[in-house]
């Protein structure tokens, strides 16, 4: 193809994509329905202190995570996830986790401990929820 015909090409596939990121932020930041305040006191996550002297692990609020994480974001460094605060050893060193559902397991660990993986794969089992419920899905299951 040639430039000249390119350009314009390339010039309305920006604005299109434009529109549509500005469309996605308008309809996730606007109104009350959703967004944090919206979750339930109830739910509850994993959490894991990464701090090696430390290594506390513990359930807080869904709720309490998310406003943590909203309060320590900074703008510049959107591609990470914020440490949250331990409340065991005080520092910044704690991120959400897995609890691996093995009954006769049980361990709390970070997502993707097992590389190449499912996020979920327990590092101390093997065992994996998502893994599970693909199984069942395939083989006719719920």
């Amino acid at each position: 193809m040639e430039d000249s015909k390119k350009k314009p090409i390339m010039i309305a596939v920006i604005i299109v994509c434009l529109g549509v990121a500005g469309a996605v932020t308008f309809l996730r930041s606007g109104g009350s329905e959703g967004g944090i305040d919206s979750l339930s006191d109830d739910k509850m996550t994993w959490v894991n202190c990464n701090n090696p002297q430390c290594k506390a692990e513990y359930e807080m609020s869904e709720k309490q995570y998310f406003k943590g994480i909203e309060e320590r974001m900074n703008p510049a460094a959107m591609l990470s996830t914020p440490a949250l605060v331990c409340e065991k050893c005080d520092e910044p060193s704690v991120y959400k986790a897995f609890k691996c559902g093995n009954p006769s397991c049980s361990a709390v660990f970070f997502a993707n401990s097992v590389p190449n993986d499912f996020a979920d794969r327990c590092p101390e089992c093997k065992r994996s929820e998502t893994e599970e419920i693909r199984k069942a899905r395939k083989a006719g299951g719920p």
